[in-house]
């Protein structure tokens, strides 16, 4: 639902100066607004699915974050089950996540081993091996089992590389770019798809092993707009309606210049961690339930 102005205004927005016409997919196309959310965002497959069932034509899709890498998924192929694609593209990501432990340990239990043997002079070789062991044990442990690197190679193999402009639906997304001191909201609108939702997805509370400060790009979740990005939405496709699903705890947040018809999703989930859904766990499963259930309620 939307706020009141008089709350828009509270939080800093511009006050509304009149309302949007009203939201109705038979009237004007519909753009589908996928929020940030962490791991919760998985809620915005039951979304698309919700969607597909109630016939809503949806024309163009606006995300950040994991409302970026699913609208992805979808942008890149409508006609396809949103939903069996994650699943796939989850175990693409395990199986090279699986790759990648075999091949760190390797490298670092070869490293031990011809490290051991020089320096204690080990003519049998018993040693160099306990050492070559240990090494690829310990290779394969410090292998991240989250990594926004490794997710965005999966994620471009599965494309074929496809570029945002060539994707059967329009769709967008946004990152912030470090400028002097502070935060640039940069919208990607062309380009290698893969790499823009990379750059979307970039939250070192996912990607532990991530360094945003030398990447210079980061996760658009700290920018209140940006959560949920119904004025980006409004403003790449003027007149549209704006099908807002909201992972992200925090109302909508937008301008009173906004003139789009907007409705919004609220879809509460309970705790979910990005391993338990690239596992696809239980939680995996409820999530994505959440998501379908509000999004055809809200379309009733």
């Amino acid at each position: 639902m939307l706020r009141p102005c008089l709350l828009l205004a509270l939080l800093g927005a511009t006050a509304c100066a009149h309302r949007p016409p009203v939201f109705d997919p038979q009237a004007r196309p519909t753009c589908l607004v996928l929020s940030v959310g962490g791991a919760k965002g998985v809620a915005h497959l039951g979304a698309i699915a919700a969607v597909k069932q109630a016939g809503v034509r949806v024309s163009c899709v606006v995300g950040n974050s994991m409302g970026a890498l699913v609208g992805g998924l979808y942008a890149s192929a409508p006609d396809q089950d949103t939903e069996t694609r994650f699943r796939a593209l989850a175990a693409a990501y395990v199986r090279q996540s699986r790759a990648d432990a075999g091949k760190n340990g390797l490298l670092l239990g070869l490293a031990l081993g011809a490290i051991t043997a020089v320096a204690t002079g080990d003519t049998t070789g018993k040693l160099p091996l306990i050492a070559a062991g240990g090494g690829f044990a310990l290779g394969a442990k410090l292998t991240a089992p989250m990594d926004r690197d490794r997710l965005v190679g999966v994620l471009d193999q599965m494309f074929g590389g496809a570029s945002i402009e060539r994707l059967p639906l329009p769709y967008a997304t946004s990152f912030q770019r470090r400028k002097d001191v502070g935060l640039d909201l940069v919208t990607t609108r062309d380009g290698n798809l893969a790499a823009a939702i990379g750059k979307s997805l970039a939250n070192p509370y996912v990607f532990d092993n991530l360094d945003v400060v030398s990447a210079g790009d980061i996760d658009p979740g700290a920018d209140r707009a940006a959560m949920t990005p119904v004025d980006d939405a409004c403003r790449l496709f003027p007149g549209a309606n704006l099908l807002a699903v909201n992972v992200s705890g925090q109302p909508l947040f937008y301008s009173g210049q906004m003139t789009c018809p907007v409705r919004e999703v609220r879809v509460a989930t309970g705790a979910v961690n990005a391993e338990a859904v690239f596992r696809l766990e239980a939680a995996f499963t409820d999530t994505v339930r959440a998501g379908f259930d509000a999004t055809i309620a809200a379309l009733r």
